[in-house]
């Protein structure tokens, strides 16, 4: 296992359409993790969240958050990145399109982009990093072997 690595080490993976996952606190205290679809952005994880979403109002009562991104296959890239979250309205449908486009483009291409945003603006947020932890398993000990015969 590789640690210690930079986000520009990942390669690829920031540019496929792979959702990460948010996990942000209940008042209770206990863990609500879901997925979200995002761009990464100057070292940020930038998502929406369209208008009435409940995480917005967790939120904005306590902005504390982690992502975490993660491949499925060798050579098991992933960012954990712990910090603050930025909400705001402004640009909500014109960044939304811009997060949402890949995902749909990739797993719903008959549908148009803008029906996955909320016709209400909903919130642009932006994850403020505190803590960012890169790491992969590309290390020689961890290679898959070579396919047979090459």
């Amino acid at each position: 296992m590789r640690r210690g690595l930079a986000p520009s080490d990942l390669g690829d993976l920031f540019a496929q359409p792979r959702a990460a996952v948010i996990s942000i606190a209940l008042p209770n205290g206990r863990i609500f993790s879901r997925p979200i679809w995002h761009r990464f952005i100057n070292g940020r994880f930038v998502f929406q969240f369209p208008a009435g979403d409940r995480k917005i109002a967790l939120l904005e009562a306590d902005p504390q958050a982690t992502i975490l991104l993660a491949e499925d296959a060798h050579p098991y890239r992933a960012i954990e990145v712990r910090g603050r979250v930025r909400m705001t309205r402004d640009g909500y449908h014109e960044v939304g399109l811009t997060i949402c486009r890949p995902y749909v483009e990739a797993y719903d291409p008959t549908t148009d982009v803008s029906a996955y945003l909320s016709v209400e603006p909903g919130m642009v947020a932006e994850l403020e990093p505190e803590v960012t932890t890169c790491w992969d398993y590309a290390d020689e000990a961890m290679m898959p072997p070579p396919a047979p015969g090459t």
